[in-house]
């Protein structure tokens, strides 16, 4: 039978996936209000943007890191009134709205309640929103609590997760800044504190502060947020630098803050670089959840790269240890079904061998129905229950062949 641990390792990860797609749903809306300049307060110390320069002298503000089809990265604008526009009277393009966006959020550091009035007075409903959080980014850069306020008072339920999320991608630049907006928000909005959580880890994991992204996570009370915050940050680490997420994780003192952290590092590292992770994960002594975490990294290697996955596992002796990620490899359609049953009658676990067995006789049997019938026959590596249950598959397909 699986281990009651990798059980509750597959729970926790599906409850950190959930909980992130029960955050990330609902409809993009219109903000409920049209923009009142005198709901926007003041921006406090905008010189802060650039220390030691007053913002007209500031150099070109680069816009930060979106996932908005309208914005760049790479592009970077000083607001200039002539040229808003001279874009604005042009026709849409991607290119032509990016700029409007980059040209807004620059504004929006220095004169945010312009920024959102420009952004206001579009037609274009799509545009109209991305404007508005090109120019949340631009207010979160410099006073990421007043344009969180905003966005609260301002945008629909609906669409104020991702109007949120904006003012922390302006604000991550500044960690100190992003953190403290990020502890207020979560206090004055309880209810939806884990989903405002991960976007404050997300934008500060982005923008390479890892430091402050794992301070928002050490000022959680609550057990389950701070595991859900734990498997985000590691995982967002991981994909960028999975190195030193993995140190970090390791060097963890409480077994079950180190168990949360390593299994957001396998996420994230299983997705850019699953080889790697394989071999970082045989290293660890073979206790905890190292088997399923090496079940994921086996599986996410097959996927991409079946030769080098299976001369690995071939070169290593069968482990206890080894069973969840061998089985999910076997698993894998990828692999041949010869293949797959050599390694699943090498699992060390009767139940979970009986389990991987039956499995990949199911997709044999859809493909080589006489192959998968013989080998049916003639094993013992499957207990009564799965025996019964891929008999009646083989019996079934007899009876469709004509």
């Amino acid at each position: 039978m699986k281990t009651e641990t990798a059980r509750l390792a597959r729970l926790a990860i599906a409850s950190v996936t959930f909980a992130l797609i029960g955050f990330c749903a609902g409809r993009m809306s219109l903000p409920r209000e049209p923009l009142n300049q005198a709901s926007v307060r003041p921006t406090p110390d905008v010189t802060a943007a650039v220390p030691g320069k007053p913002a007209e002298s500031n150099p070109e503000i680069e816009s930060p890191r979106s996932n908005s089809p309208f914005v760049s990265s790479t592009i970077a604008s000083r607001w200039d009134d002539s040229l808003w526009q001279e874009l604005i009277s042009q026709p849409g393009t991607v290119a032509r709205n990016q700029r409007l966006a980059a040209l807004l959020e620059s504004l929006a550091a220095t004169d945010p309640a312009r920024a959102l009035s420009l952004a206001q007075q579009e037609s274009n409903l799509k545009l109209r929103e991305e404007l508005v959080h090109a120019s949340l980014r631009g207010w979160g850069s410099t006073a990421a609590g007043d344009a969180a306020d905003w966005a609260f008072a301002h945008i629909d339920d609906s669409a104020r997760d991702s109007a949120i999320a904006a003012v922390f991608n302006g604000a991550a630049a500044r960690p100190e800044s992003a953190l403290q907006a990020a502890k207020k928000i979560c206090a004055d909005h309880p209810g939806e504190a884990t989903g405002y959580g991960n976007s404050a880890i997300d934008a500060l994991c982005d923008a390479g502060n890892f430091s402050t992204a794992l301070q928002l996570i050490a000022g959680s009370a609550d057990d389950v947020q701070r595991s859900i915050w734990s498997a985000e940050a590691y995982s967002r680490w991981a994909a960028l630098q999975p190195d030193q997420a993995a140190q970090a994780a390791i060097t963890l003192t409480d077994p079950t803050a180190r168990a949360e952290a390593l299994q957001g590092v396998v996420g994230g590292w299983a997705q850019t670089d699953p080889a790697a992770l394989t071999h970082f994960l045989a290293e660890l002594p073979a206790e905890g959840d190292r088997g399923s975490m090496m079940g994921q990294a086996l599986q996410s290697w097959v996927r991409r790269d079946p030769k080098a996955a299976v001369a690995w596992i071939n070169d290593h002796e069968a482990s206890p240890d080894y069973d969840e990620g061998i089985a999910a490899v076997a698993s894998v359609n990828v692999v041949k079904p010869n293949q797959a049953l050599t390694w699943a009658e090498a699992i060390s676990d009767p139940r979970l061998r009986s389990e991987t067995v039956a499995e990949v006789l199911h997709g044999w049997a859809l493909e080589d129905l006489a192959a998968a019938k013989q080998y049916f026959a003639n094993t013992t590596n499957l207990l009564p229950e799965d025996r019964q249950r891929i008999g009646e598959i083989i019996a079934t397909s007899e009876s469709a062949t004509p």
